[in-house]
């Protein structure tokens, strides 16, 4: 699923920015409406709103240090992950550069599965992007802001396990697992599972909560240990299977590549190509260490004396992090920061502590300071207001975006599809040519032409891109008006087998174009159309079986043959219309 221009990513930054701020606007409105709904109702059945506020928001025991770390470990992990969803570039590139190279690797049915969702995204994908921001930081809000043992704190949790587990299948097709060269180093299986694992821990510890036996351990800091040490037996059995190909020198370079191109620093850049050529060269003794490493340190989390082992995980995930994964979120489209630094948090939630009985929620005292009382009532404040943004952004803002994905293709999806649309060029003089037209008419670029010259490279057997381009051309060009009589048409045959004037003449009449009068295509033998071809730097593939595939550009070229503008035009069918109305804009441009 090749993006518009043969790879480049379109940066639809400013269209997200205006996305992200008027959905954000319509966010508080949402808490305003919800605010004044709660002090309406307060006024005449306060009992109510304190019958549900005590439901829905109050916690009934204190907060242990060991998972209030990990509750705002994995609220920041989710606030991250939704600001690096927020890049420039990632509406038009998540699709082909995150989920394109998942479903071409994974099993057909997974991307049978993952289709849908790559179809509406590329049919919006500022509105998809902005959908995904905000469900992300949404729920990192709710789980850093909502009283830990509360209703809103489960509901928020659950959230994330059903938000985390949907992205590990759909978004990270599980975590590579389904794909060789697996690894340890990579990141497999997926860092959105060591959230979903995260928040499995935080729920599992409000099970506990309010027991006085202090023999009793909470289960944070033990479950956490067991559940990063099965994490580690299983990277290590994954790092040693024949199959991935770890013991390779090969599969290490590959490896240690995006780590050594996204980190420019050369301070932190020398020991990645150190140890890259380290594993390089001795590959074997590498794989072999790292794997007992993760072995012995899985199975130490495990046993009663675990602090050396959590001391020793940590480091090692650090140094993964920093030395294999290039910190995660430099270069590229990262969506998250990579398996080790979650890993690492929950490590650190899992640090062995002192068995303390659970001690009762604290209470106000029956008299406070001014000071007092008025700190508790902002720190209040700001968390209730913190829940509802939440709320508003995991589900009203995504609710509300949701709506058009199943609708028409929007103007984003134009500009994602070519690049980012038309694109100036600097007026070098374009490549000439005389060939013979569909009416046996010698044509040249510049002789007898009119102000402007629409260029476009057409398979003449092709049932695909070629017709849908063509009639986009025809009625750009046949809506234009006076302007229309200004321009002239010439497409190129690019079959190297059906290159003869009948090919073009059969072409033009099966898709209805002999009614356009300055339409031309030009056929000719097939050293000519490889000169011209090569000039405006056409390829051309020719498969064993199947239709040919050639680059689908479009050029802007004055009468006096200057380039003035190029379309790379992705032939989405979906997209015609908007096409049709970006060539448009770009001939009223150049003709004014």
């Amino acid at each position: 699923m090749p993006d518009g221009a043969g790879g480049v990513v379109t940066s639809l930054g400013a269209q997200l920015l205006f996305t992200l701020l008027r959905c954000l606007l319509l966010v508080a409105a949402f808490v305003a409406a919800l605010a004044t709904l709660r002090w309406l109702i307060g006024r005449v059945r306060p009992t109510t709103v304190r019958r549900i506020q005590a439901r829905w928001m109050s916690a009934t025991s204190a907060e242990p240090a060991a998972r209030r770390f990990l509750r705002l470990g994995l609220a920041l992990l989710w606030i991250v992950d939704g600001l690096l969803q927020a890049q420039p570039r990632m509406p038009a590139g998540f699709v082909p550069e995150v989920l394109a190279p998942g479903m071409a690797d994974g099993p057909r049915w997974l991307a049978a599965i993952a289709r849908p969702i790559a179809d509406a995204w590329l049919r919006h994908p500022v509105t998809a992007d902005a959908a995904t921001v905000f469900v992300q930081v949404g729920l990192g809000l709710l789980i850093a802001f909502t009283p830990w043992s509360s209703l809103a704190a489960r509901t928020a949790l659950w959230g994330s396990i059903l938000w985390a587990l949907t992205v590990w299948v759909l978004g990270e097709f599980f975590g590579g697992l389904l794909s060789r060269g697996a690894s340890w180093l990579t990141g497999a299986p997926g860092a959105v599972l060591v959230y979903l694992l995260a928040a499995g821990v935080l729920l599992a510890d409000m099970h506990e909560q309010g027991s006085t036996d202090v023999h009793r351990r909470r289960p944070t800091d033990r479950l956490a240990r067991r559940l990063a040490g099965s994490w580690l037996i299983c990277a290590a059995v994954l790092q040693l299977m024949p199959w991935e190909r770890n013991w390779s020198g090969e599969q290490l370079a590959a490896t240690f590549a995006t780590p050594m191109d996204t980190v420019r620093f050369h301070a932190l850049a020398r020991p990645i190509l150190d140890t890259a050529n380290l594993g390089i060269g001795h590959p074997i003794a590498f794989n072999a260490t790292l794997g007992i490493l993760l072995l012995v340190i899985g199975l130490g989390l495990w046993t009663n004396r675990s602090r050396p082992f959590v001391l020793c995980g940590v480091l090692l995930c650090l140094l993964t992090w920093w030395l294999a994964q290039g910190f995660g979120v430099l270069g590229g489209l990262g969506t998250d920061p990579n398996t080790a630094f979650a890993l690492a948090i929950l490590l650190v939630a899992g640090w062995p502590r002192r068995l303390e009985p659970t001690s009762a929620a604290p209470q106000p005292p029956a008299t406070v300071s001014g000071v007092a009382l008025a700190a508790m009532r902002y720190r209040d404040g700001v968390r209730a207001v913190a829940t509802l943004c939440g709320a508003g952004a995991a589900l009203f803002a995504p609710a509300i975006l949701a709506m058009s994905l199943l609708t028409a293709p929007d103007s984003n999806a134009v500009l994602a599809d070519s690049a980012g649309g038309v694109i100036s060029l600097a007026g070098r003089q374009a490549p000439g040519f005389a060939l013979l037209d569909q009416n046996n008419r010698l044509t040249t670029l510049t002789n007898g032409h009119k102000d402007l010259v629409l260029l476009a490279f057409f398979d003449p057997v092709c049932s695909d891109d070629c017709p849908i381009i063509a009639n986009q051309l025809s009625a750009a060009v046949s809506e234009m008006g006076s302007l229309a009589g200004r321009i002239d048409v010439i497409a190129i045959d690019s079959n190297p087998v059906f290159h003869n004037h009948a090919d073009v003449a059969a072409f033009t009449a099966a898709h209805g174009l002999t009614s356009l009068a300055n339409w031309h295509f030009l056929a000719g033998s097939e050293s000519q159309l490889s000169a011209v071809l090569d000039s405006y730097g056409v390829t051309v593939q020719v498969p064993a079986v199947g239709m040919i595939s050639h680059s689908d550009d479009i050029y802007f070229i004055s009468g006096s043959g200057q380039e003035l503008a190029y379309l790379s035009d992705g032939a989405n069918a979906d997209l015609q219309a908007g096409y049709v109305h970006l060539i448009q804009d770009e001939v009223r441009k150049l003709l004014h």
